[in-house]
């Protein structure tokens, strides 16, 4: 089973996260804040993670997507913002994200990236 890591420190977002994904028959956990996400991230591996990119008015998905990384480089990263930029695009790209993605977003959009998640997770497998 495919397992997805959200990031967000909205519960309406997590849940929309959760039941999109649980379609696709996504094992999904999830966390509110950068301690819960580190704790949560070395339970994995994880083929896919979404990470909100501001909590409580902080930017702190950069931050948060740098620690992650730092745990599993192979992760395969998402960047979700309503406050999208050039800059912090090109930022999250420079720190491994796989893509970066303004809300609001569509259901396929966030299964196009999960299979793509897959698909990368399975190369590295052999």
């Amino acid at each position: 089973m495919a397992k997805a890591l959200i990031v967000d420190d909205e519960v309406a977002v997590i849940e929309s996260f959760k039941m999109i994904l649980g379609m696709k028959n996504f094992d999904v956990n999830t966390a509110q804040n950068i301690d819960e996400a580190e704790k949560v991230m070395k339970q994995g591996p994880y083929d896919i993670a979404f990470i909100d990119m501001r909590f409580h008015n902080e930017d702190l998905g950069l931050v948060i997507l740098k620690k992650l990384k730092e745990i599993d480089p192979n992760l395969q990263a998402v960047i979700c913002t309503a406050f999208a930029s050039e800059e912090t695009k090109i930022q999250a790209i420079e720190i491994g994200a796989m893509d970066y993605i303004s809300k609001p977003f569509t259901v396929d959009a966030i299964y196009e990236l999960a299979d793509m998640a897959i698909e990368h997770r399975k190369k590295q497998k052999g």
